[in-house]
């Protein structure tokens, strides 16, 4: 990705110019994978644990464990079912559409599993 507003001549006053580099920026902090807040950062999270285990400190409270041992994530919650009303009965077979269910399971040509005669 390039910038045209960005002027690629070096400036006299950065160090760049002086090796003869042109158009080299310092990073914005766009520009970086690093996380500026280090608590938000799961690798330094990752890090922090693995030291304070090091130095002796109890897993239980590092990792505390949920009351039903999962991850919370993963607890469902009251309105994650689906409604009764919306799930498809499964006993109702082929999508018939008020034609007779046979007739729909044998199609245009009658090549399904029963041959027109046996209706």
């Amino acid at each position: 990705m390039s910038d045209a507003s960005i002027d690629p001549t070096p400036d006299a006053t950065t160090p760049a110019a002086d090796v003869g580099i042109a158009g080299v920026q310092p990073l914005r902090d766009g520009d970086t994978s690093i996380e500026p807040d280090p608590t938000l950062d799961p690798a330094q999270a990752e890090w922090d644990a693995t030291t304070a285990l090091d130095e002796g400190a109890d897993p239980d409270d590092i990792n505390p464990a949920t009351a039903t041992g999962a991850d919370p994530a993963e607890i469902p919650a009251d309105d994650s079912d689906i409604p009764l009303e919306d799930i498809h009965p499964e006993s109702t077979g082929t999508d018939s559409q008020g034609m007779d269910p046979g007739v729909v399971e044998l199609g245009e040509e009658g090549q399904g599993d029963l041959a027109p005669e046996d209706l």
